[in-house]
């Protein structure tokens, strides 16, 4: 999902989410009505990754847990190894039990977002959620979240709310909001093949960027 700041991006996802309710119209997920799935089992199936990755002041494994508590220790290191966050975490003073500090400060940017990933994956979702998540990355940890993707692109539905190219053209659909509205919709390649298309003239203003 692409489109300007303000296009309704976030209210998509918060739709998808049940953080808000549709005020007319319904939503289907494999063909329930959203408002009739069970809040709590609903939302059991989603990983989210924010664009501001939050960890709580306490250690990677507890950060890790809080999104499944029974979660086995091989489910916390398969997640970690998912989100290519393993080796770094290893070399941790403490490894897993290392104490981030509020909100992850020591950490950087790229290792916080990683954890913030793992927990998604520990969870094990169906629909994972990715909004604006590598926004703020450099390029090397960007390409380690991407690749953590790449690698689970068949196994659940991933929403990837972006504006990197990189993202874009391994999607299966791109969407472009405006104004609260849909106004393209299709494959890279079908996008990028017209030149008076959106993605065509994003790329042209350099908004999309590898």
């Amino acid at each position: 999902i692409i489109g300007k700041s303000g296009s309704g991006k976030s209210t998509i996802v918060d739709l998808i989410m049940k953080l808000t309710c549709p005020q007319s119209g319904e939503i289907f997920i494999d063909e329930k009505s959203l408002k009739d799935l069970d809040n709590k089992n609903y939302k059991s199936l989603i990983g989210y990754v924010p664009q501001d990755p939050f960890l709580f002041d306490t250690t990677i494994r507890n950060n890790l847990i809080w999104a499944n508590e029974d979660a086995s220790e091989k489910e916390v290191w398969d997640a970690l190894e998912k989100a290519n966050a393993k080796d770094f975490v290893n070399n941790l003073p403490y490894k897993i039990d290392t104490v981030v500090g509020d909100r992850g400060v020591s950490l950087s940017g790229g290792e916080r977002q990683r954890i913030v990933l793992a927990r998604a994956f520990i969870k094990k979702p169906n629909i994972l959620i990715l909004d604006e998540a590598t926004s703020s990355l450099d390029l090397d940890s960007e390409n380690l979240i991407y690749q953590s993707i790449k690698k689970l692109s068949k196994k659940m539905t991933i929403i990837i709310i972006t504006h990197r190219l990189s993202f874009l053209k391994q999607s299966d659909k791109i969407y472009i909001i405006d104004k609260g509205q849909l106004v393209e919709s299709g494959s890279y390649n079908n996008l990028i093949s017209q030149k008076d298309s959106t993605i065509s003239k994003m790329i042209k203003n350099n908004i999309l960027k590898d």
